[in-house]
């Protein structure tokens, strides 16, 4: 149940794009219900008892509630607009890329549109002062001293390559996925071109969406970044380039033969992903367990890790789904005895570099006996030892990865 308001969050997400598109026409909105619904990192942040698939709804409701307000200037809208900008940040901080962008969008649209200078300022200051007030209490109380607990290293590159390449369903590094992120970029900065010529302001906001989190990198460039940090500029991305497919299908055979290739290519790319997200899942913590328990004849299992905050939890978590949970028990350092584990786990987020053997702090030898898998993006691989000192039951070999 836990998963549930984000699970309606992602469907909701569908929906909205689905209208964003609409109001240009049929076809865009079709093109963006296909380009959201079948998007990897949309289904995989969607489906996790997070806040990103809150902050994604939310961003594209403000989005669409600021158009509105924009044709019919109805308190009706004003109101939606300010639920989504207030409910978008207690999501997730992230939301504030898509607050930036929204205000850029009003700024110029209202100065340049309205016939009388005052007559934006007061739209501007109906829609803007009731957020910016409550998010200001929200900063004081709860978001000022905010430190971020820490996370796995990474490189900006091969994170942003990563980012892009998944956005069109390509893989997450290699030579493919360098050609993947590039035409992602291109496709961008191609489609944002056409709206500019076209005079078509909605440029704005999906440019200052899709280019803030880069100008952020650089003041956050000592805390730890992942995609999911980018999921608000991947989403926006997703429905500016419904417009650049509509486009393109319009132009003649040639062009509707093109973007239905494209469109393909984006649907298995994505696809295969999703797969490989439904076979390993967010890491196979609980299959884990249950080897352990099912090759252990102990009375009292003990396990051991190189990480304790971590697989600590999941431990504890997971053992209460075995069929003798109470003999399992996670040791950490102060509570491991000089005999060692019976059981030792390695959390990787990769398998480059991986040990047959490892020791304890104490000298106990472990043998690797099996590798369990995670897709990406969340969770961990976990490599299992066991101690040499204890046999296995029954005797085990060194499994697949």
């Amino acid at each position: 149940m836990y998963r549930l308001p984000s699970v309606l969050a992602s469907i909701g997400t569908i929906v909205l794009a689905g209208l964003i598109g609409l109001r240009q026409s049929r076809l865009e909105g079709r093109i963006a219900v296909i380009l959201t619904s079948w998007s990897y990192l949309l289904i995989h942040f969607g489906t996790e008892a997070r806040g990103y698939s809150l902050a994604i709804f939310f961003t594209l409701l403000a989005w669409y509630a600021l158009q509105q307000f924009e044709e019919r200037r109805s308190w009706i809208w004003t109101i939606v607009f300010w639920s989504a900008v207030v409910l978008g940040f207690l999501a997730h901080l992230e939301f504030a890329i898509c607050f930036a962008g929204l205000v850029a969008w009003a700024l110029w649209r209202f100065v340049r549109y309205r016939s009388k200078w005052r007559q934006g300022v007061l739209d501007l200051f109906a829609l803007f002062t009731v957020p910016i007030v409550l998010l200001l209490a929200f900063y004081f109380v709860a978001v000022r001293g905010m430190e971020v607990g820490g996370g796995p290293e990474y490189q900006v590159t091969p994170l942003l390559i990563k980012t892009a390449s998944y956005m069109l369903g390509g893989p997450a590094s290699g030579a493919a996925a360098g050609i993947a992120a590039l035409l992602a970029v291109a496709s961008i900065y191609v489609v944002l071109v056409y709206l500019m010529f076209a005079r078509d302001d909605r440029w704005i906001f999906y440019a200052v969406v899709i280019m803030a989190p880069l100008g952020l990198i650089a003041i956050l460039l000592l805390v730890p970044l992942s995609v999911r940090y980018f999921m608000i500029s991947v989403a926006a991305s997703l429905v500016l380039l419904s417009s650049g497919y509509t486009a393109l299908l319009r132009r003649g055979v040639a062009g509707l033969a093109i973007g239905l290739t494209l469109l393909a290519i984006f649907v298995a790319g994505n696809a295969v992903n999703t797969v490989n997200l439904l076979r390993f899942g967010r890491g196979q913590y609980l299959a884990t367990l249950r080897f352990i328990e099912k090759n252990s004849d102990s009375r009292e299992v003990v396990i051991t890790s190189d990480h304790d905050f971590r697989n600590g939890m999941l431990v504890n978590y997971y053992r209460r789904c075995l069929a003798r949970p109470d003999s399992m028990r996670y040791a950490n350092g102060a509570t491991l005895n000089k005999g060692g584990a019976d059981w030792f786990i390695l959390h990787r987020f990769d398998l480059t570099g991986r040990r047959d053997q490892v020791t304890d702090e104490y000298g106990n030898a472990y043998e690797l006996v099996r590798i369990y898998r995670y897709s990406d993006n969340s969770g961990w691989n976990w490599l299992l030892y066991h101690n040499l000192n204890r046999p296995l039951v029954p005797p085990q070999t060194l499994l697949s990865r």
